[in-house]
């Protein structure tokens, strides 16, 4: 048939006019349109495109409709957000790390932990309740990628100076668009589609709704960092959350808390997150500083957890509930 006829054909009841064609092309593709044209009797499965569609995406959860990340949750409400730290495979021990914190951070910088290892503490995490958060060594497309096909819903990236680094950050957490009928949250980015637990840990929607449920932090750590923060936070959209990293922040520069140029830049640094409306995060025992929300640290942290040579202390016996 030829759909450029404005009237149906006499000779042919079944016939549609052009725009008729169009119509059922637009909203059930071209073959399901030249079938009812023919009055092809396969063509009766193609009349409920909305259903083809869910076939297509899984169950049809709205995109960006569920947050299974209670951080942004508890972040919504007002909460200041505490975590426990994971250097080790240890999953009884894991488990235990979860009890009243609200996430857990996966050390992969600094630790030996393998990405089998790092996908079965999240696993745990995730049951236990809580939700999981991994430090990748960098701003590289293999470790955010693998952090997120394993589960993680909160990525921490360490050292940042340069807009790049917090450019790539979202890139490769973030993924693109997505099924043009079910698009993904902006911003998007090139987190490629590949095999992982995720859907097994947060159900089917997650693939459309990972967008906004994916926490981006970076850690401002040296001078540098510190003097591009403005522009990181005017350039990249996406960033979450912004880390003052008390040890190293003094460590790379000469000095420590309680310096006055310590204390000027970290001033900087705070008065710049807050002003672009970021969630500002440090160590548990600066939770009574103005404006610090979210923390590597237990509530009744005294300390930073380094030594002054970057060493990690226990923390003194709590004296906060």
């Amino acid at each position: 048939m030829n759909p450029t006829n404005d009237t149906p054909s006499p000779s042919n009841p079944n016939s549609m006019n052009r725009r008729d064609f169009i119509a059922a092309a637009t909203t059930a593709g071209f073959v399901a349109a030249a079938a009812v044209a023919n009055a092809q009797p396969a063509a009766a499965p193609q009349a409920q495109p909305a259903a083809a569609a869910n076939a297509r995406n899984g169950p049809g959860i709205k995109a960006n409709s569920q947050t299974f990340n209670t951080v942004i949750t508890k972040l919504k409400e007002g909460k200041q957000i505490f975590s426990n730290t994971i250097m080790q495979p240890d999953l009884e021990a894991a488990k235990k790390a979860c009890e009243g914190q609200d996430f857990i951070w996966i050390e992969m910088q600094h630790s030996r932990l393998t990405w089998r290892e790092t996908e079965n503490l999240i696993k745990v995490i995730v049951e236990a309740g809580c939700i999981p958060f991994v430090r990748v060594p960098g701003a590289f497309e293999g470790d955010i990628q693998k952090a997120c096909d394993a589960g993680a819903l909160g990525i921490i990236i360490p050292m940042v100076d340069a807009v790049e680094e917090a450019q790539n950050a979202v890139k490769f957490a973030k993924w693109p668009i997505g099924h043009r009928d079910n698009p993904n949250a902006k911003p998007w980015g090139h987190r490629s589609s590949g095999g992982g637990q995720f859907t097994a840990l947060y159900g089917p929607g997650y693939q459309t709704n990972a967008n906004n449920n994916i926490l981006i932090m970076i850690q401002i750590e040296n001078p540098e960092g510190v003097g591009l923060i403005n522009t990181i936070l005017e350039e990249v959209q996406g960033i979450d959350i912004v880390m003052v990293a008390s040890n190293d922040f003094g460590w790379q520069a000469g000095d420590r808390d309680g310096d006055a140029t310590y204390n000027a830049r970290e001033k900087l640094v705070r008065e710049a997150v807050l002003a672009h409306g970021k969630i500002l995060a440090g160590p548990s025992s600066w939770q009574d500083r103005p404006g610090y929300r979210l923390f590597q640290g237990t509530r009744s942290a005294t300390n930073t957890g380094y030594d002054a040579t970057g060493n990690r202390i226990p923390d003194a016996p709590a004296t906060k509930k």
